[in-house]
């Protein structure tokens, strides 16, 4: 699906450099230069190869299996497996993702979609009172069996490997089964996550070995052994898909998810299928973008937004930053998470119009309604389509997901996001895999916000078989010469705004990775009005003054989506720079 989206006529640039779009000089100065030490964990420089993820562990077990001769899928399943064991509540084997994948020899790109889907036994209104249903105020959609989709990602993973990858799935398991059976030390991400839902984990008899006696969450530097787990992916490795779809581990999914109360059958894992789907590709700012379509709003609303930059932004000032670059950027999401709330649902199912919403006429009188100096209300951007009627908005969040990047020797490419949704998902296991709450990304009624504020619309309500839409953004950017960024984020609604700001930085102001992404953010998700900063790295304070000038109400969150990516180097030095987020502790590895 691949579109052209041309730069406005000389006419529209003239009237932006004459004005419309940004403000006096004194606030369009770069940020100040943030370069990497020396000795920097987070960022890396490699020749060969180089995986980045959330966890140096899984960073570490992708590249193990690159120095045994594997390729980029290969790597990439490794990474996600080990991601599962060592940051359980944010991924794993119970959740489910998308995978972008750009084979090397053929020059083709891939979308899988291995995200969970809803049981037969789902209707519209299954979550229609979605009341807290025990003491620790659990809703239905979020702890427990009935907010648990059907896994995709042991289906996922196997299928990456089975078309792309060169060695048996059982090497891309070996790193995971020795983490889960010899045991890890937790890391700040996990121990703070478990504080959060301490309370559940008690009740799970495989979580509740994670705690000690009394403790109110799991400690930095604990050792966390899964032996479990361990077994269910020695029993991947060996037999994949059918291995976790049927027979005994599909039996103790079942079985587990029926006593939390869920209605999950044998028959909805025995017919659990990856898709794959034509990849979103738009050619804006003089890069082609590819990133995930529906069920997935996040590739769309990153695509619609640097659609509007590509017209607002005169190719002279792009590499500027301050407070009018914030400001356009906050304006360019207000109308994609309109059209995110109004019209996304799984395509299989209803029909999502991508083509009409990234019409250029529609973009361009989307584009009309900015103002360089002034904020303007979220519902002017709207652009409804005559054909489709829209759901009313109300918007997003999330506190699961990891996101990782992969870039072989051979010129592979991997960008791969995966999730359980909320902290340790559904709160439950199976199998030793913490099992997802991904229901709760279904609209529970129209008009209904869920966990994460995303709008209830029609297109997105529970059914059969049913993908929930996400904000999950895995993307692969190529300039004239071939692939030039992986990259994509974890963290919600975050996703898709921290994703567009770090490869912003990266591609079009030319900043060095690890200075692109840790520039301070903004994000704004058109409901509610709230333009939002990160408190870990802020703004600096003539930025939020310019920002406040131009009518953004304002809130600060502890810190934005937690991104990685690797950057292809055309000139002088390392062939990779490969950066991981400090925001959760990752480390990219290679050689």
């Amino acid at each position: 699906m691949k579109r052209s989206l041309p730069r406005t006529a000389f006419a529209l640039a003239f009237i932006s450099l004459a004005g419309v779009l940004l403000g006096s000089a004194g606030d369009t100065a770069p940020a100040a230069a943030q370069s990497a030490p020396a000795d920097n964990p987070t960022r890396g420089a490699y020749e060969r190869y180089a995986v980045a993820s959330d966890h140096p562990l899984a960073s570490n077990a992708g590249l193990e299996v690159l120095r045994a001769g594997g390729n980029a899928a290969d790597a990439a399943a490794a990474t996600m497996l080990a991601l599962g064991v060592v940051n359980p509540q944010s991924s794993g084997m119970g959740g489910g993702g998308f995978a972008v994948y750009y084979d090397a020899e053929s020059g083709t790109t891939t979308f899988l979609d291995f995200r969970e889907a809803a049981p037969a036994a789902a209707t519209p209104d299954m979550f229609a009172d979605n009341e807290p249903t025990d003491e620790l105020g659990g809703r239905p959609s979020q702890v427990g069996g009935l907010a648990s989709g059907v896994p995709g990602e042991p289906a996922g993973i196997a299928e990456l490997v089975r078309r792309f990858g060169q060695k048996p799935l059982r090497v891309a398991a070996a790193p995971a089964v020795r983490l889960a059976r010899e045991g890890f030390d937790a890391q700040e991400a996990l121990a703070g996550a478990s504080v959060y839902a301490v309370e559940h984990l008690r009740r799970d008899p495989a979580m509740r070995r994670w705690l000690a006696e009394g403790a109110e969450g799991i400690t930095v530097g604990q050792r966390i052994r899964r032996p479990e787990l361990a077994r269910t992916l020695a029993a991947f490795g060996r037999g994949g898909h059918d291995a976790i779809y049927r027979g005994r581990i599909a039996r103790e999914i079942v079985r587990a998810n029926n006593s939390h109360g869920g209605n999950m059958t044998l028959e909805d894992l025995a017919s659990y299928r990856v898709i794959e789907r034509p990849p979103l590709s738009v050619e804006a700012l003089g890069f082609r973008w590819v990133t995930a379509p529906a069920p997935s709003a996040g590739g769309y609303g990153m695509l619609a937004s640097l659609a509007l930059l590509d017209r607002w932004i005169p190719e002279g000032r792009r590499q500027e930053g301050g407070a009018p670059l914030m400001h356009a950027l906050a304006e360019s999401w207000k109308g994609p998470f309109w059209d995110r709330a109004s019209y996304f649902g799984d395509p299989s199912f209803v029909d999502v119009p991508t083509d009409a919403l990234l019409t250029n006429e529609r973009i361009d009188r989307r584009a009309a309604v900015y103002r360089r100096q002034v904020a303007t209300p979220a519902g002017l951007y709207a652009m409804p389509l005559p054909d489709h009627p829209a759901a009313a908005p109300t918007p997003p969040e999330e506190h699961g997901t990891s996101h990782l990047s992969v870039i072989d020797e051979a010129g592979n490419v991997a960008a791969i996001t995966t999730t359980v949704n909320l902290y340790f998902g559904a709160r439950y296991t199976a199998a030793g895999m913490v099992m997802n709450d991904e229901m709760d990304d279904f609209a529970s009624a129209v008009g209904v916000a869920n966990a994460f504020g995303l709008p209830g619309g029609a297109p997105n309500l529970p059914g059969p078989g049913h993908r929930p839409v996400s904000s999950m953004t895995p993307t692969i950017v190529f300039d004239a010469e071939g692939p030039v960024l992986a990259i994509g984020a974890s963290g919600g609604s975050r996703i898709v705004t921290a994703t567009e700001q770090v490869a912003w930085h990266t591609l079009v102001r030319g900043l060095d990775p690890y200075d692109a992404l840790n520039h301070p953010r903004v994000h704004h998700q058109g409901f509610p009005n709230v333009l939002r900063t990160e408190e870990t790295n802020p703004q600096g304070d003539q930025v939020l003054t310019a920002l406040d000038a131009r009518g953004h109400p304002r809130e600060t969150a502890r810190h934005s989506a937690v991104v990685q990516l690797i950057r292809v180097n055309r000139g002088e030095g390392p062939r990779l720079i490969a950066v991981s987020d400090p925001r959760k502790g990752g480390r990219p590895a290679g050689e």
